[in-house]
Order: structure tokens, then sequence, then C-alpha cells
């Protein structure tokens, strides 16, 4: 059982100053507060969003919330305190993170609900962090997701659930309804921007500007681009190649690029991420053209990469699953090529 924020060696704990430390997620922050004002905060939480855009920093400014001992305002937390001090350094007995490993998580989930039915040791509640909660979906998991199911149908006293998913409609609709579902959105360019200039401050305006694109609204992705630049340029190609592909409508080009691609389940779905921001660019250039009701093929484009995307994470054979993509990509892109210049989009 992991009981660490794993928040980076280099990483300010935003955290510490509990629910008043996040910024760019008022439609979530606002919520929290108003239950934690009128003393009711929920069981179980669901928060659903992008990757990296601040959900398990805003699980961890909720522990620290709810187990500040001085409390300086309504939803905040000293940051000074012994248990913010735990918090921060992810030793906090009472706030755990259950490994998701796919391997042993029915066991896992098993372990944390036993220590849950003791008070909490040391704090004020019990705060069970569940991420990435996708695990839940996969075949193998269902006894564990079972096993969640029947604690979220009867609430502990002094504990909170706080499930972080990428997709969270992949969930079982029995967990998804008791837990308050919170959606996290992408985060603005210009707050990454600010958050990428105080901690890199050498970096040159160009390359700060071209990884808040390549970021579409994660921060967590920006600063991972920047501490893996070689991989941030082999990801760069390796859409290319799937765009080039795809756009050929050659299925040996297709078959050998997807297979290539398809070796590393996490890198394809990193890949996918800079082809859609390729597309997307494209279709907003054709919006500005008054264009976009004249574009379906554009768009749908953009869901299959989101399906796709989904179906790797799920264990789906991701070299076949690429492969499916650029099929149904291919005429949807040589459509947009031929009418609108597609070849040029950067």
């Amino acid at each position: 059982m992991h009981e660490t924020p794993e928040h980076g060696e280099n990483a300010a704990p935003v955290f510490a100053r509990g629910l008043s430390g996040i910024v760019g997620q008022d439609q979530v922050v606002m919520p929290l507060k108003s239950a934690l004002l009128a003393g009711r905060p929920h069981h179980a939480y669901l928060f659903d969003g992008p990757e990296g855009v601040g959900k398990r920093t805003t699980a961890l400014a909720l522990a620290a919330t709810l187990n500040c001992t001085n409390r300086p305002e309504v939803g905040g937390a000293c940051g000074a305190c012994l248990s913010c001090q735990k918090i921060q350094a992810g030793t906090h007995p009472d706030v755990l993170f259950p490994s998701m490993e796919a391997a042993g998580l029915a066991n896992e989930i098993e372990q944390v609900l036993s220590r849950l039915r003791f008070p909490p040791f040391e704090g004020l509640s019990h705060v069970v962090i569940l991420d990435p909660a996708d695990q839940l979906t996969i075949p193998t998991a269902m006894t564990a997701a079972n096993r969640l199911l029947k604690t979220l149908e009867e609430p502990l006293p002094q504990t909170q659930f706080v499930l972080c998913a990428t997709c969270g409609s992949g969930l079982l609709e029995t967990i998804r309804s008791r837990c308050l579902r919170l959606r996290f959105v992408p985060l603005p360019d210009e707050a990454i921007l600010s958050a990428l200039t105080q901690k890199h401050v050498g970096l040159s305006l160009d390359l700060r500007e071209h990884v808040v694109a390549l970021s579409q609204g994660s921060l967590g992705r920006a600063q991972r681009l920047l501490r893996e630049p070689e991989a941030m340029e082999n990801r760069q190609r390796a859409s290319e190649t799937l765009f080039s592909a795809a756009l050929s409508g050659r299925a040996q080009a297709m078959c050998q690029v997807a297979a290539e691609v398809g070796q590393d389940r996490e890198e394809a779905v990193e890949v996918l991420d800079l082809l859609w921001l390729k597309l997307h660019r494209h279709l907003r250039d054709v919006a500005k053209q008054n264009q976009l009701a004249d574009s379906p093929p554009l768009s749908e484009s953009l869901r299959l990469l989101r399906e796709t995307q989904t179906a790797i994470r799920r264990y789906t054979s991701a070299p076949l699953s690429l492969e499916r993509l650029l099929r149904l990509l291919s005429p949807r892109l040589q459509h947009n090529a031929a009418r609108y210049g597609l070849e040029g989009a950067q």
C-alpha cells in the first residue's frame, strides 16, 4: 500500500494550503468548500478529468483541509501543524494511497477497508485516494470494484474516498452513483505558462510556449515534457508517422506503423495525444473560416482518437487498436486534406 503523495522532489506541495491553494479549478473547489462550511463533506468523491490537471493534488488538498489542526479558514490548511507536515511528507497514517496495480488489487482494497474499521490513528478523518481509479474498469478488477462498492453503499464515519479518474464514465454505474462527481477541466495556457516560468526560469520563452501547446491544459504533462525532451521529440515523430500512414491510405504502412508505435502501451497513449492536438489545431483553423459545419469527418476523427486511447488504457491490444484507428482515420483525413489542405497543418 502506497501512502506517499508522490509530488516529486522538485515540485512545491501546492496542496499545503489546503483547498485554498488550488487554482484553475473553481468549479471543483467551490462545492468542496461549501460542503466543509456546512460540515457535511461527501463520503465519496469522483474527481473526473484529463491527466495532469490537478486531481491528485486537489485530493491531497482536501486531505490537508480535513486533518489540519489549526484550520485558518474554511477550505484552508495551515501547512505548518504536524498533520499538514506529515501529509506533505507522505507519512500521514490516515491518508491512504492503495496501490492500483492490477495484480492483487482486490487484496489491496481489502487491506484498506480493514484499516478503516478503526478510528483515525492521528488525524480527524481517514482519506483514501484511489489514483488512477480507472484501474477498477479492467475485467480482472471486478472483485476489487465490488468490495469497494459495498463500503460506498454503507458510508463509514470519519472517512472520505476520492476516486481520481481520467474517464469516470467507464466506472461501474453503481460506484459512480454513490460518489459526488466533480469534473476537472484543462488548465488555461496562461496558468501553465506561469507555473513553468516560475519553476524553469532558464528556459526560453519559445520552448515554454511549445510545451504549453503540447500540454493540452495539463500541467503534469508539461512538466514531464520538460523533464524528457528527447522523449517529447520521439513522440512527435511517432505522431507524424501515424498521421502520414493514415493519410496515405496504404494498408501495409498502417499495419507497420501501428505495430511499431503500439509496442509500448503508455507511449502509444501519449503519441495519440499529440496527434489529437494536431487535428484539433486544424479543426480550429477550419472554424475560423466559418466552415466548421462542413467538416464532420475531422470532428469524428478527434472522437475516434479519444476512444482508441480509452481502449488501450483498458488493455485492448495497442497495435490492433492503432491499426483500426488508422483505417478509420484514413478516409476522413483524405477528405479534409483535399478540402482544407490538412497536409500542411502543424
